[in-house]
């Protein structure tokens, strides 16, 4: 913890001395002029969440795509090249070492927050500024001043919700189902910041369930929760154990208000919900196909074109992700001269959202709150997500007085 917090301190120690440490210099490019900046993408590409590492794979390349069509990275071209970390330490250590060796200067870091957690550990020792497009856990850039992000935090997305329960819906008692299936780092994260959200807008959390892997939440479990007379319920999972879990609340009578994080905005969790009503449910996500914005119009199209299909919140968060490290990095030698780079991005309308980065790796943006619309069709219902609000991170205590 003393080596990391020397680290942390080291960009504002030096920041007028004109001498810039070793620690915080990046490798050299090749001598060559013609050489690319290598730039690595560490994805699970046979891991458990290969389907997503695909996805950003495809982000990724459309960046590259559009960042060679302009100026590359200092005037070179830039190639993105891919490792495969197998979501496992093992798969981590070895592309880890393989980007090292093919002389990969900075970094797109994986695709869930125990896979980042992972690969962030190496930033400092590799000297490697690596952004994180999609992992939410607020420890991820408190982890070394050279891990950034586009993504918001747990407790970003948390606090907007709070403040949608709380300040429109206008309901302040409920109750958190957290399920350790899967991603136990990031379904941990989200109940603990949302309680802390709820708690500090004037809520109050009534009663905690905690599911372990392969387990199934039972009859006597909801009927705990529900004797507290909750509002609304957290539900922090993934996948189609959100589905289920909304199923089996629902038939034992909650009427009130279910509410999820990202991981919700998933076509696994709206195909598991076919032949379900939800309810009334609300969570958040990084993207909408109803943004409006000039960039993810002109994106939308060219990647329908490259790729045949409409791009998602994978896409376009690699997309974003890419160009921001490509600006951070352009004559960028050293972690000061790509922090400053990395600042001058404000107000930026990139595919997913608004973005404005600060310092110490903190980030204003666009967060999507989506709720559920269901489609009669053939006398089957078919749930789909959809937009509800749209709201910047920054103007949330505004919002808050408004409403």
């Amino acid at each position: 913890m003393k080596v990391i917090s020397t680290l942390l301190l080291m960009p504002v120690l030096f920041l007028f001395s004109g001498c810039v440490p070793s620690e915080l210099v990046f490798r050299e490019l090749p001598e060559d002029p013609a050489a690319p900046v290598t730039v690595a993408a560490f994805l699970p590409l046979t891991g458990n969440n290969r389907i997503y590492a695909e996805q950003m794979k495809e982000g990724l390349s459309a960046a590259e795509t559009r960042i060679n069509a302009l100026t590359g990275i200092s005037g070179r071209k830039l190639k993105v090249q891919y490792f495969d970390t197998a979501g496992s330490a093992e798969g981590t250590r070895n592309a880890l070492k393989q980007a090292q060796d093919a002389g990969a200067i900075a970094a797109i870091a994986g695709y869930d927050t125990g896979e980042v957690s992972m690969l962030i550990s190496h930033a400092d020792r590799l000297r490697m500024p690596m952004v994180i497009p999609l992992a939410t856990s607020d420890y991820h850039t408190q982890t070394s001043s050279f891990v950034y992000r586009n993504c918001f935090t747990d407790l970003q997305q948390m606090e907007m919700l709070a403040a949608y329960i709380l300040y429109w819906r206008k309901v302040s008692k409920g109750a958190i189902i957290t399920d350790l299936d899967g991603d136990e780092e990031y379904t941990r994260g989200i109940s603990r910041n949302f309680t802390q959200a709820i708690n500090d807008q004037g809520g109050t959390i009534v009663g905690t369930v905690t599911l372990k892997p392969d387990s199934t939440l039972s009859e006597e479990q909801i009927r705990y929760l529900l004797m507290n007379e909750p509002n609304f319920i957290m539900l922090s999972a993934r996948g189609k154990r959100v589905a289920q879990m909304i199923k089996s609340i629902r038939e034992a009578g909650f009427i009130g208000i279910i509410c999820g994080p990202d991981s919700w905005d998933d076509s696994e969790v709206t195909d598991a919900l076919q032949g379900i009503h939800p309810g009334e449910c609300i969570f958040t996500a990084f993207f909408s196909e109803e943004n409006s914005n000039r960039e993810f119009k002109a994106f939308r199209k060219e990647f329908r074109r490259n790729f045949y299909h409409y791009p998602g919140a994978c896409e376009t968060q690699s997309y974003d992700a890419l160009v921001f490290l490509a600006i951070a990095l352009n004559n960028a030698e050293n972690l000061l001269e790509f922090d400053r780079n990395w600042c001058t991005i404000k107000n930026y309308p990139g595919a997913a959202a608004i973005y404005t980065m600060q310092k110490k790796g903190n980030i204003d943006r666009t967060i999507y709150l989506k709720s559920f619309g269901v489609e009669k069709s053939g006398g089957t219902l078919r749930p789909f997500a959809r937009l509800s609000k749209k709201l910047q991170y920054s103007k949330l205590k505004d919002y808050q007085v408004i409403e």
